[in-house]
């Protein structure tokens, strides 16, 4: 049976967020029919019997067939459900229920009875939808499902905070740039998007309101409204979102702030500390200041103060470059102590205390170099006292020519307790004037002191220094040497140590000039006598041979002795001697020939041309062939000998005449090469210091040609340079030449 009656819908709302207006249907009510199989009373029976439940089912059937329980069952009955398709039928018949009042049907509420409660616990139709329709009332707009209770969706702050940490913040408007169509072709399909905000994620403020339009709302259909509660909502979390990182900003600000107040407490704890240390090294330097203004203050007192702030305020010390006031506390107490010393008899003396201020002062001021700043206070110190008083020693009672206790004084203060410059400046501005003003002063043929005995001490120190007086050496030495013989042996212990500190090209040329005409003077001079030989002059000129080189003792022998030798061999020969005796005056000669160039190849020319001549001259004699061939033999340059019993070449004779003439054409061709080697050592000299060295066309002294050297006019013959002065042609030497240039 149906009945038909009106109500609200119950209907559940669909999962979107459209809602179903209220309106009126017509609910259905099963009612359970007992449909009777047969028109058999026993079956109805039974089937109200078996709905009731209970323990006393079918109780009845065992004074019959049971025919009745066997078809419910075969049809799909269980025992203890309700009848019907849907087991909704009642199990109990209609019972009769008392009102309770007078009133009207349902005044007194439900007149259900017990037991229909129980088996149906569902409201009645009309008390369900009076009891929907009355909450419907208490909603301003309709609802579409009078079963369904509205949802709240609640979102703490920290669900939005947390929701937002990555969403980006609207902060401007939009909307002039909402409505452009975007079309997006970054990925594998081509997107059209509504705007620039689609790219994100995010909708602009215009598609959120139209989408909110085009929303159908049964309930409630106002889109203006919803758009605002909407934007309210959005808003209220964004500045839920604001707030929260601005907090966090403000927490990271704060505890920014407390890192830096506790470095900032740090700061001022430490800067307490040098406060109070500050105010302790004032006090000491207060003293220092006072006592230094009473003229009462002394070196042992200054030496505790400057020692305390050195090793108990030592960051102030450094930092504040306490030491450069050593020099105005320090210079008038040092020179008060420094006063009575005398350095050249005791040079050692007072280096303990100036170690002890190197270790207070020096090396304790600031590093960085820079233009204008000042001296080590340390060697300003040194500067205004120590040097004052080496100077004041020097420039007074010290002695050039006795240099034994100033260099015992500059060895004793070295490096480290002496920087290099202050000992350079010693040398330099101090000691070099008077070593150059005693050269000046010096006379080698007056002077008893060896020049070189009271030089060459320093050499180590100022053998860079030096180069300016050696000129003035050579020169005076040249002068003395313009009456020189070589019998005076003297001489070479003159020049002999200055071997090693002239340059060569300069000793060359003071040996060309000063001792080499001499010594070819006598060697020209010397007789050469195989009977009675006088080796006294040969002697002399060998002791030089140490000292003149090899080029010009050769130059000297080819031109001063062989010609002669050879003279006095040919005309020694031409008396038919005994060969013996002439194999052993060549033997005796030749080890008389300075070792430096006897094995020279122009020397053992000589040799074998003599060893020649002697051969052809007394090949008569029996046994002289094969002697004076074996000598030459041993020669490494000597020819071949020629065939047994050939004659001698005649232009080989040692006739008087021929050897005469070989002897003038030798020495004339050695005098040209002499002139030849100093004109190229004055060439050579002048293009080293750059000045102009030319021939004059034209121009001659005495048949020889003459060349502009600098300022002057130069000739050369022999070994002498003759120059054209105010007063005619006169003889010089080279480093005279050179400075006049």
């Amino acid at each position: 049976e149906e009945e038909m009656r009106p109500g609200f819908n119950a209907a559940n709302s669909s999962d979107d967020d459209e809602e179903v207006a209220p309106k009126f249907q017509q609910s259905k009510t099963s009612v359970a029919t007992a449909a009777g199989f047969g028109g058999q009373r026993n079956v109805m029976g039974a089937a109200l019997a078996m709905a009731k439940g209970g323990g006393d089912i079918g109780k009845w059937e065992r004074h019959t067939t049971g025919i009745g329980s066997k078809l419910m069952k075969s049809m799909g009955y269980k025992e203890g459900m309700g009848l019907g398709k849907n087991l909704q039928g009642i199990s109990t018949p209609v019972e009769a229920n008392k009102r309770k009042g007078k009133g009207a049907i349902g005044f007194y509420g439900s007149e259900r009875s017990e037991r229909s409660i129980i088996d149906f616990p569902g409201h009645d139709s009309d008390e369900e939808a009076k009891q929907k329709f009355e909450e419907q009332l208490h909603h301003w707009r309709k609802s579409g499902d009078s079963n369904k209770k509205v949802k709240y969706l609640y979102k703490s702050a920290e669900e939005v905070i947390k929701e937002g940490r990555n969403k980006r913040v609207r902060l401007i408007d939009d909307s002039h740039i909402s409505k452009h169509k975007v079309i997006d072709m970054t990925g594998p399909e081509t997107r059209v998007l509504s705007s620039y905000h689609a790219i994100t994620g995010q909708k602009s403020l215009v598609d959120s309101f139209e989408e909110a339009r085009r929303k159908k709302y049964d309930k409630f259909d106002v889109p203006e409204l919803i758009h605002n509660v909407q934007m309210l909502l959005e808003m209220s979390e964004e500045d839920i979102i604001k707030n929260a990182r601005r907090k966090e900003q403000e927490t990271n600000r704060m505890v920014h702030i407390k890192h830096e107040k506790d470095k900032l407490d740090q700061i001022i704890l430490k800067e307490e500390k040098e406060l109070n240390t500050l105010d302790k090294a004032l006090i000491l330097l207060e003293k220092l200041e006072t006592r230094h203004l009473d003229k009462a203050l002394t070196l042992q007192e200054a030496g505790q103060i400057f020692s305390t702030l050195h090793e108990d305020y030592r960051e102030i010390y450094i930092g504040y470059e306490l030491s450069y006031l050593g020099p105005h506390y320090l210079t008038a107490l040092f020179k008060d102590v420094l006063a009575t010393w005398n350095p050249l008899a005791k040079p050692t003396q007072h280096q303990h205390f100036i170690r002890y201020w190197q270790e207070l002062l020096e090396g304790t001021a600031s590093q960085t170099n820079t233009l204008d700043q000042p001296m080590d206070p340390y060697h300003q110190l040194l500067y205004d006292t120590w040097f004052s008083a080496v100077r004041s020693a020097i420039l007074g009672p010290w002695e050039p020519r006795d240099c034994g206790p100033l260099i015992a004084l500059i060895e004793a203060w070295q490096q480290p307790l002496i920087p290099v410059w202050l000992t350079s400046t010693i040398l330099q501005q101090v000691v070099l004037p008077r070593l150059t003003k005693a050269v000046h002063e010096w006379n080698p043929l007056v002077d008893a002191v060896p020049i070189h005995t009271w030089l060459h001490p320093w050499l180590p120190h100022l053998s860079d220094h030096m180069h300016a007086i050696y000129p003035v050496i050579r020169q005076k030495l040249a002068a003395a040497l313009v009456q020189w013989h070589p019998s005076d042996r003297s001489a070479k212990l003159v020049v002999a140590p200055w071997g090693g500190v002239f340059s060569e090209v300069s000793m060359n040329a003071f040996l060309q000039t000063s001792i080499q005409p001499p010594l070819e003077k006598i060697l020209t001079e010397l007789v050469i006598n195989p009977h009675a030989q006088n080796l006294q002059p040969w002697c002399w000129f060998r002791d030089w041979e140490d000292l003149i080189p090899v080029t010009s003792q050769l130059n000297i022998l080819e031109r001063c002795f062989f010609p002669r030798w050879f003279q006095a061999l040919g005309a020694w020969l031409s008396s038919s001697p005994v060969h013996t005796e002439v194999v052993a005056w060549y033997k005796g000669w030749r080890d008389l020939i300075p070792k430096r160039i006897v094995d020279h190849p122009q020397i053992q020319q000589k040799f074998q041309r003599a060893l020649e001549v002697c051969r052809r001259a007394l090949s008569f004699q029996s046994g002289a062939g094969d002697h004076f061939g074996q000598l030459l033999s041993k020669l490494a340059e000597a020819p071949p000998p020629p065939p047994p019993g050939s004659p001698p070449p005649p232009e080989n004779k040692p006739s008087g005449k021929a050897v005469a003439a070989s002897n003038s054409s030798v020495a004339s061709s050695m005098d040209e090469a002499s002139i030849q080697t100093l004109r190229d050592v004055t060439e050579r000299e002048c293009n080293e210091r750059g000045i102009l060295f030319v021939p004059l066309p034209d121009r001659t002294h005495n048949g020889r040609p003459v060349y502009r050297c600098g300022q002057r006019q130069v000739a050369f013959h022999k070994n002498l340079i003759y120059a054209n002065t105010e007063t005619g042609w006169m003889p010089t030497s080279l480093h005279v030449l050179l400075d006049e240039a």
